[in-house]
Parts: structure tokens; C-alpha cells; sequence
């Protein structure tokens, strides 16, 4: 984890040398693909429990207005205890509004649309929960079940390049509370 936020930062201080040029801030036209892990999901990383996979993201999202645009998400994360384990997959639709223009527009601000992405996103979608134990244990009380859950999540995409951006996102995303990642615009 602490390799994740290393190199973030030092993204962060290479991006004034490699400044996004001119990339726009309309996305009727965009394709963002993003990858990356959840933090601060109700099965802790403390105690008897171990991650055998961490919670794992990805989605695709294709622009439909200036500033909307939605797609497919994906999230899965396994658990482990001692003879259990825990599998979650989650999968559905979410829609992002991004609205640095409007804030320049509305405060008279100066924030840099082609690096910055400010967006407010809604997931809705199926968690999909399996749960496993070995021989002779049991699992009462714990059966393979789905829910269907919706979502709101603030985010922030820094462009480090016209094509390639770090995000964070706080909110109930695919699997967790906070989520960092990496982004790239495909058009």
C-alpha cells in the first residue's frame, strides 16, 4: 500500500515538467478507462483476517454530453481467515458528472481543466458475496447471496499527461470507501 502512495506522489511532482496541453474539458467524446484498489471496506485489514486478493477495480466510461459521461464497473476482492473465506464481486453501471468548467464559469475561477477533473459519480449495480469454509468447518449463518446497492462518489482525476491521470474517489464506489487508481483517455 505504501508503494501505491509513493508513487502517486511522485507523479504528483513530475506532472509540472509533463503538463497536459490543450486536452479540453468536454467530454462528449471521451473514453476513460480506469483501473485500480479500494481502501476502508467493512472486512478490515486487521485482526485474524488477510487479503488474499485486495479490492480491485476497473471501469469504462463513454462520453455522452460535455459533461456527462457512464459505463460498466467491475470491483472483486477475496478474504481469508483461519478456514473461511469471503469472495465479493460487484459489477454494474455508473455515470460521472464533471464539473470543473462549471466552477470556472460559476466562480470565476482559474483551475486548469485540462489537468484537473473534478466529477460526482453514481454506481448502481449487484455485489455478489461467496463465502467458503474447510472440511469440518461450518459456515451457519453465512450463505452465497446478492444485494443490489447504489452508491454516490466524489472524485478527483489529476492529468499528469493529455492522456494519463491519477484519480482518488471517496464515497461507496465498486468496493470501499476511498479508491486511488489510474486513469487513461482513449480519444
Amino acid at each position: 500500500m505504501k508503494r501505491i502512495f509513493v508513487v502517486l506522489i511522485v507523479v504528483m511532482m513530475m506532472s509540472p515538467a509533463m503538463e497536459a496541453q490543450g486536452r479540453g474539458s468536454d467530454f462528449s467524446n471521451a473514453y476513460i478507462l480506469s483501473a485500480g484498489l479500494s481502501l476502508n471496506y467493512s472486512y478490515s485489514y486487521i485482526g485474524s483476517r488477510s487479503i488474499r486478493i485486495p479490492p480491485a477495480q476497473a471501469y469504462f466510461e463513454a462520453g455522452f454530453h460535455e459533461y456527462v459521461t457512464a459505463g460498466p464497473f467491475v470491483g472483486f476482492s477475496r478474504w481469508s481467515y483461519p478456514e473461511r473465506t469471503r469472495s465479493f464481486l460487484n459489477m454494474g453501471l455508473r455515470g460521472s458528472f464533471h464539473f470543473s468548467p462549471l466552477l470556472n464559469d460559476l466562480l470565476d475561477g482559474s483551475l486548469n481543466e485540462q489537468q484537473i477533473d473534478l466529477y460526482a459519480a453514481l454506481l448502481s449495480g449487484v455485489e455478489l458475496r461467496q463465502y467458503g469454509a474447510g472440511e469440518g468447518e461450518g459456515i451457519s449463518g453465512f450463505t452465497d447471496n446478492a444485494r443490489i446497492f447504489i452508491g454516490p462518489v466524489a472524485g478527483l482525476r489529476f492529468y499528469f499527461t493529455d492522456d494519463l491521470a491519477v484519480y482518488s474517489e471517496i464515497g461507496r464506489g465498486a468496493l470501499g470507501v476511498v479508491s486511488v487508481g489510474i486513469s487513461m483517455r482513449l480519444d
